[in-house]
């Protein structure tokens, strides 16, 4: 189900094999009319089929844009594309289409073409709502460190594992005492400075302790680490919560680090608090998306 929800691959290859369909369609269709009632056949053909070529091209505009939002509302457009001209195409015009030489066989490749457009579009229209709808049932929520802690020793490294065996040893992140706890509704819009009590010290990766990336580290060396849903080193394009290009990571060469926000659409959390640019130590909890990241020091 992963696969199918957060695999755009997948997406753009089925809308590469529903352009194929409509293509199809378009080209039969055309050729058809055109036999029959010539020029005014074609120009009267092609008004019928262009709400399905139109949807089309919505869909290649929303690959472009990158924007399950705007896919969904593609692949509504070409179902009700194919809802508008199904009567035209196959009700008014295929019994005479059908009856031209050739006819029955360029109606088959019209069949084709269109019902595997229509079949496509309604398969991902019903991925990506799936996709959307968890998107937001996720958006915000904090991962129960009791529950999580079994798959956060087994994704981690020795080390880590080392220092989250004692649920003692969790204590630098003492979210309860917070005056912004994690059920306030305003932890998420209210920026705050980051915990005074933190020690800075040097780091040296990043472990997914919640959400989609839950166990996947990420080395922290010198330099700046980007993050984000399109040509970030830290990569999070499986979720549709992280912008483009929604924060970044600075490591100098003693392993002193400092958390930026790129102004994101969803903003940028470290231990439960809103930040735009602070400064990291080893233990704090950052949240992407949907996503939390527990920094890890140099051992």
């Amino acid at each position: 189900m992963v696969f199918l929800l957060y695999n755009k691959v997948l997406l753009r290859i089925l809308v590469a094999i529903c352009g194929i369909g409509v293509g199809l369609a378009t080209w039969q269709y055309l050729a058809l009319s055109s036999a029959k009632l010539g020029r005014q056949g074609m120009v009267d053909a092609f008004a019928i089929i262009s709400f399905v070529i139109a949807a089309w091209l919505i869909m290649l505009t929303a690959e472009v844009v990158d924007n399950h939002y705007v896919r969904a509302f593609a692949c509504l457009s070409m179902l009700l594309g194919c809802g508008v001209s199904y009567k035209w195409i196959f009700v008014l015009d295929g019994p005479t289409l059908r009856a031209l030489p050739g006819g029955p066989q360029g109606m088959s490749i019209v069949t084709l073409g269109f019902m595997l457009a229509l079949l496509l579009s309604l398969f991902m229209f019903v991925i990506l709502v799936m996709r959307l709808v968890r998107d937001k049932q996720n958006l915000g929520r904090l991962p129960n460190a009791a529950e999580r802690m079994d798959q956060v020793l087994a994704g981690a490294s020795t080390s880590a594992a080392s220092a989250m065996k004692k649920p003692a040893e969790l204590e630098p992140i003492p979210l309860d005492s917070s005056p912004i706890t994690a059920a306030s509704s305003s932890s998420a819009i209210t920026p705050a400075p980051a915990q005074s009590d933190r020690t800075p010290a040097p780091v040296s990766k990043l472990v997914g302790i919640g959400g989609l990336y839950l166990g996947t580290e990420f080395d922290l060396g010198p330099g700046e680490h980007g993050i984000g849903r399109a040509d970030a080193p830290i990569l999070l394009d499986k979720d549709n919560q992280v912008s483009r290009s929604h924060a970044f990571i600075t490591v100098d060469d003693a392993g002193m680090a400092s958390l930026h926000d790129n102004g994101s659409t969803n903003g940028t959390f470290l231990n439960n608090q809103k930040v735009d640019k602070t400064d990291l130590c080893p233990g704090d909890v950052i949240r992407i998306g949907t996503t939390q990241f527990r920094l890890e020091g140099r051992s």
